[in-house]
């Protein structure tokens, strides 16, 4: 009687262990698939900008955001309360 109190004991820990790491493992799954769609998010978003690399003006909008300019051109910056 006590060896099969033991074994159920056993079986019964061995089994919430496992219980734990499928939890996991589903945890892991699920952050996996999230991470996979923003990736294939940003990718079709490339992809788009790419199809457009031959237009002037998208080529001229895109090197505005990153800060480009034309070397004939000035920047101001307002500083006008700033610091306040």
């Amino acid at each position: 009687m006590l060896v099969l109190v033991v074994l159920i004991a056993v079986v019964g820990v061995e089994l919430m262990q496992l219980t734990g790491k499928l939890k996991l493992g589903r945890k892991q799954v699920a952050d996996l698939e999230a991470q996979s769609q923003q990736i294939t998010w940003e990718n079709e978003a490339m992809r788009s900008d790419l199809s457009k690399a031959g237009d002037m003006d998208f080529m001229l909008e895109k090197a505005r955001e990153a800060g480009y300019v034309f070397s004939n051109e000035h920047i101001f910056v307002d500083v006008h309360g700033v610091g306040d």
